[in-house]
Formats: C-alpha cells, structure tokens, sequence
C-alpha cells in the first residue's frame, strides 16, 4: 500500500475516531473509544493490552524492534483519547463529531488535541512499515482517555505498568507552529494547584443595614484574598522555596520564543500593563519560567437583575496557581492555608480541588535533537522549527519523567487558530501532512543511526 493510500485509509478511520464523542467530563464513549483503539493498533500489527483497573482505560500498544536488544532505542509516543465537550453547538460551522474538510482545513473535536497528532503518528509509522518493514527501534504507545480532567488514575496505573513503559524518549500528545508559522518543539509543563477558598459569617444572608456593624463574608473573603497578594508577589510564606532554576540555556531559549506584547495587548484589549513592564525578555521568562496566583472567579450573595439589599452569609473563591519544577501542588495548598492563619483568616476554608508537579526537559537531550534537526530538515530550515524548554500551560509530564526518566518533546500539527477546547476546532491539511512526514522521516533516521551503530559493533 502506498503512501497516499495510508494517507487516505487513515483519515477515514480518524473520521470514525472522532465520530466517538469521547468526553471525559461527561464519561461518554470511554469505553468503545479504548476498543476501537485496540483495534486499530492491532491491525497495524502491535502488542495490544488495555489497563482498565481505574474507570478511564489506558490503551498501550507495544512495536518491538527487529531485532530486540537490551539497548535498542525505545520511543513512546504519548496520546490521549478524551476530549472537551463541544457545546456551545451552535457556535460549530461544521457538526462537531463528523471529520470535515473545508477551505484546506480539517475540522471537528479532538482534531487538534489531539486525535489528529495520534492518526498522525500512525500514518507515519504504517507509511515506515510499508517501505522498510519492521524498524531496529522499539515504538510503543501509550494512551489515556482522563486527561481533560486530570489525567485520573494515570499515577496508579504508572505505579503497576511503569517497567512495560519504559523508554529513551516521550513524544507529547500534541504540539503547535507559532503566530510566525514556526513548528514549535516544546519539553515540559508548568504544574497546576487547583483550591477554593470559601467564608461564612452567619447562618443565612442579613439585611445590609447589619453592614455598619458586621463584617459580611464577602468582604472578609476579599481581605483574606487580598492578604496573600503583596506588591506584585505572592505573599505565601515558602511558596517560593525549592524552585529549580531554569539554565541560562533554557532562559536562551525563552528569549528567542516569538512573543509580541503589543500583539497580545491589542488582541485582547488589554486594559493594565504587563505585570513585569515592558521588558520583553522579563515577560517570556515569566510566562515559561514563574508560578502565578489566578483568581478564576469570586461569588456570593445576590448576582441577579437590579437590587436585592442584602450582606451575603457566605462567599467563595475558585483559584489556579501555576507551578514550577520544585513545587508540590498539595503542599502549596497546605501553605496558602497555613498564610491565611497567620493573617488572622484562619476561619476561611481552604479545599484542594486537583493539582499537576511540573517537569522542564533537556531540549539538548540527544534523540530530541535528532527530533528538531529532523522536523528542521523537512520543514526546510534551523528558522523554521523554534525550540522551548518548556509550555505555559499543564500536562501530566512530570509522571512521565517521573517513572521512566525519559526525556520529553511536544511536537504536532496545531497552529495558533486551531482553537483547542473552543468550536469549530481545526487543523490544516498542509500542517497535518507535514506531520506525518516529520515523523517517518524521524522513523528513517532513529532506524539509520541504529543500524549503523550495529554495524560499528559487529565489525
């Protein structure tokens, strides 16, 4: 079967893929999704097992080597087959579980994040099989169906099946080109540290005459709040302790990162300077390298039409604090509480919701170099690929690293319009097909070095 054949075969099978609504919010699809995979990994001829003791099935599909030896490459690509619900449905142009291809783009739910990566890295290893048979490199999978909340009981099932996932590199779920159509090559997450923060001053809401004598939860709540916060850091007694320092080679990196602030001040409309002024090299380092304090929203009392006169008995605080490598979500947590009790708010509530550990790869790592000087060669220059130590945003990267001491590189077939999460989600056709062949190009080269390294030793 060619080339263009594979190509053809596996669209419509991702088109089956994202026909299953595989949300995991919702726990639709979870299960047939997982066989469905099995089945597909087992048609291309891999080791299929299922890990099902959680209730989001891990699908694992194992690829040896030709020839297996003890110290043959091993690349795991890692995937997920959960999605975002696609409400609100009548923003979609195109139905949000049928595969459409419009004006050089494919659209539906899971295309950019990241069913599409995954069908990507198929073709290529079939188009792989196809020319030169079964490589001397171990390929594995790896995919999980939780990771749009949390990625559940993927710690659990590292702890039982970490020596059948072993490896020399992680391939991420996805990857995306940047606003100057730079493929963007990318190792790590920040980490995340979910909380609620709630007060209650009385057994039911006052009329608000009773302001002028009690103190209302919404206004302790806010001065609790306000008390962790102090002129521009986070005021949270050894938040910042044991944070690892990015490299002056990672801190490189950040600086040559495409960034605009002007941009994202006019995309957004941005009413407030940036928070580091306008020093451009202190922003991208921010953004990649310093944890933050979000407060995602505040509510109590009465958020109705008009006037409704009264002082709220209870308030609450729903916040996010993006982590980086050195700091643990739950101990985070733990101090935020610890800070409002010494602040004299011990009486505000503090529930941890969920939480990510960050991990910052080693972009200088040698199979990631191949990757970068691979997807250079394809897309036709060093300009063309921009390479960053880690993302903004959070993943379970850390488990990985954790259990199989891999190094990892995010790469995919995003682009800045791809609107992950959002309707009328999209990929183009052209960055799709770019994909495959990065990634058979980096089959064919993993496999050359491999072989020549054999030939070295037996001669």
């Amino acid at each position: 079967m060619g080339k263009q054949q594979n190509i053809a075969t596996y669209q419509a099978k991702l088109a089956q893929y994202i026909k299953l609504g595989s949300v995991s919010a919702q726990y639709q699809h979870i299960q047939e999704t997982a066989q469905f995979l099995k089945q597909i990994f087992i048609e291309l001829g891999g080791a299929v097992r299922i890990f099902d003791e959680h209730k989001f099935p891990l699908v694992f599909a194992d690829f040896p080597a030709a020839t297996p030896t003890a110290n043959a490459t091993t690349v795991l690509f890692y995937n997920h087959y959960d999605v975002q619900p696609a409400e609100p449905l009548s923003l979609w142009r195109t139905d949000p579980w049928t595969l459409t291809k419009q004006d050089g783009k494919f659209f539906g739910r899971g295309i950019a994040d990241c069913k599409g990566d995954l069908f990507v890295r198929l073709t290529a290893l079939k188009n792989y099989l196809d020319e030169y048979g079964q490589p001397p490199v171990h390929i594995k999978f790896l995919v999980e169906g939780a990771e749009e909340i949390a990625s559940q009981g993927l710690d659990d099932y590292f702890k039982q099946h970490s020596e059948l996932f072993q490896s020399d590199l992680i391939i991420w779920e996805s990857g995306t080109k940047n606003e100057r159509g730079q493929l963007r090559i990318t190792g790590g997450n920040k980490g995340i540290s979910c909380f609620e923060i709630s007060a209650d001053s009385a057994s039911r809401d006052l009329h608000s005459s009773n302001s002028a004598i009690i103190d209302g939860a919404l206004w302790h709540l806010i001065d609790g709040i306000s008390s962790l916060h102090q002129h521009g850091k986070i005021g949270v007694a050894g938040f910042y302790d044991n944070i690892t320092a990015p490299t002056i080679r990672a801190k490189n990196l950040a600086h040559k990162m495409y960034f605009s602030s002007a941009k994202l001040s006019k995309l957004y409309q941005l009413q407030y300077p940036f928070l580091q002024g306008d020093n451009e090299e202190k922003i991208k380092e921010a953004y990649l390298f310093a944890p933050s304090f979000n407060i995602e929203g505040i509510s109590g009392g009465y958020e109705g039409a008009s006037v409704k006169t009264v002082l709220p008995a209870h308030g609450g605080a729903k916040f996010d604090m993006r982590l980086v490598p050195g700091q643990d979500p739950t101990d985070v947590a733990d101090k935020v509480a610890a800070q409002l009790y010494n602040n004299g708010f011990g009486d505000l509530k503090v529930d941890y919701t969920m939480g990510v550990t960050a991990y910052r790869s080693d972009m200088d790592a040698p199979l990631i170099k191949e990757l970068i000087a691979t997807a250079q060669t394809v897309y036709g220059s060093s300009d063309s690929v921009e390479v960053l130590p880690t993302s903004a945003g959070t993943g379970p990267s850390y488990n990985f690293n954790h259990y199989l001491h891999a190094p990892i590189a995010a790469i995919g077939i995003s682009n800045p319009n791809s609107g992950a999460h959002a309707p009328n989600e999209n990929v183009t056709e052209a960055d799709y097909l770019s994909g495959i062949e990065v990634i058979t190009q980096f089959f064919a080269n993993l496999s050359a070095h491999t072989r020549a390294d054999d030939h070295s030793i037996t001669a």
